[in-house]
């Protein structure tokens, strides 16, 4: 099936399922226990089919960004026939090819001179930096990045910067008012206050084995396969961190450093009058480029939240590639948003390209030829620094339940 075929398939089982809750509603009962799991099966059965939509759709940008950057290597290669003058270190030819061959074939296969620029081109101990390239051309530590976008829908609101280590970043706190002020009278001043966030990238590893064999093989594309396997295991730890980290040794998540808008009355529900409130808590710049954030049970429940006779709150997109909306805003639905329970903050809602995610220049990759030997396998260890704050709790607030 199509995807557009897929989506009209989901929007007829959200209707159906809606019609069996409307019928029981005009009744006046409650479900039966075989309505009730027929609407459940129903759902369930729609979020399957949104996820693999979201799953095709995410795979099919990363794709097209894969052949992107193949177009764009193509066109620097007949443009720049020559490598840039100059050019030293990891934005060097020479780097890149010998860094490959390390990858491929270990460090032992390196010649004198291969060995000596990958020295020059890198400070770290026991690995080397992946290439930086010259003429705009993606790195691999961008093509890992895509990939977790692929994997991950939080990071496509946030705002991304490469870094080249610790930064402070100043934060208005305080705008300060504006006056009327008469003729030739002297203007009241009105300050302006900051405060200082510091990024300190912290760091991320994975090791992932893959065998000798496949490793050496020279029409597998490497740096495709590597912002695959890399790609999809930092997003899961990553994602989490941006959601809920503590700020030790990891970034500081959305959700504690956004803005508390009020307290449900529920323990474990919220309602419809509660998610206004939300929405309305926020300022209006905040407000019109605002996302709803929250798991996917906490998804569940509020779809079936209604406004009397008006229906449901919940707009579910007919669109191909376009969000659901809730109160005419996108939901993106992320399960490592905190439960719908005591004390926790299930419901985010506010402008979250205000979380900004910063990110250290450059990626280093170490080949480990011996952890894996009995398997015959090869240990291909990289190594990411990435930080993560809320630079305004105001933009961004959330329901914590009763």
């Amino acid at each position: 099936m199509t995807n557009q075929e897929l989506y009209e398939k989901r929007a007829s089982l959200i209707a159906d399922a809606r019609s069996i809750l409307d019928a029981a509603d005009a009744e006046g009962r409650e479900l039966t226990s075989e309505q009730r799991e027929q609407v459940d099966n129903m759902l369930d059965d729609s979020d399957a089919i949104k996820a693999d939509v979201d799953q095709r759709i995410r795979l099919q940008k990363c794709g097209e960004m894969l052949e992107e950057v193949e177009a764009r290597k193509s066109a620097l290669a007949i443009a720049q026939p020559q490598k840039k003058e100059g050019a030293r270190g990891i934005r060097s030819e020479e780097y890149s090819n010998a860094f490959w061959q390390y990858l491929r074939d270990g460090e032992l296969s390196l010649t004198p001179e291969q060995r000596a620029v990958m020295v020059e081109g890198t400070n770290t101990v026991g690995g080397f930096a992946a290439p930086m390239f010259d003429f705009g051309q993606a790195t691999l530590q961008d093509m890992i990045i895509e990939t977790m976008d692929a994997a991950y829908n939080f990071q496509e609101y946030a705002t991304r910067i490469t870094i080249g280590g610790e930064i402070n970043v100043p934060v208005q706190n305080a705008v300060g008012d504006a006056t009327w002020t008469a003729e030739n009278a002297d203007a009241t001043e009105a300050e302006t206050t900051f405060t200082q966030l510091k990024f300190s990238p912290y760091k991320a590893t994975r090791i992932v084995q893959i065998s000798r064999e496949l490793l050496a093989d020279s029409y597998v594309d490497m740096a495709s396969f590597m912002a695959g396997m890399f790609g999809r295991s930092f997003a899961t730890l990553l994602n989490a961190a941006f959601v809920n980290g503590d700020g030790s040794s990891k970034p500081t998540g959305i959700t504690d450093a956004s803005d508390e808008a009020l307290t449900a009355a529920g323990t474990d529900e919220v309602t419809w009058s509660e998610l206004q409130s939300l929405y309305y808590s926020l300022k209006e710049p905040y407000r019109k480029n605002g996302t709803w954030m929250f798991n996917s049970t906490t998804a569940a429940e509020i779809r079936n939240l209604t406004i009397g006779d008006a229906g449901y709150i919940w707009q579910p997109s007919g669109q191909l590639g376009q969000p659901d909306l809730l109160l005419g805003r996108p939901v993106a639905i992320n399960d490592d948003c905190e439960a719908s329970t005591t004390g926790n903050k299930p419901i985010l809602f506010g402008d979250l390209s205000y979380y900004w995610i910063t990110w250290r220049e450059g990626m280093d990759f170490q080949r480990l030829d011996e952890l894996f030997a009995v398997a015959g396998n090869i240990g291909l260890r990289s190594e990411l620094r990435v930080d993560g704050k809320l630079t305004s709790g105001e933009a961004v607030k959330h329901i914590i339940m009763a």
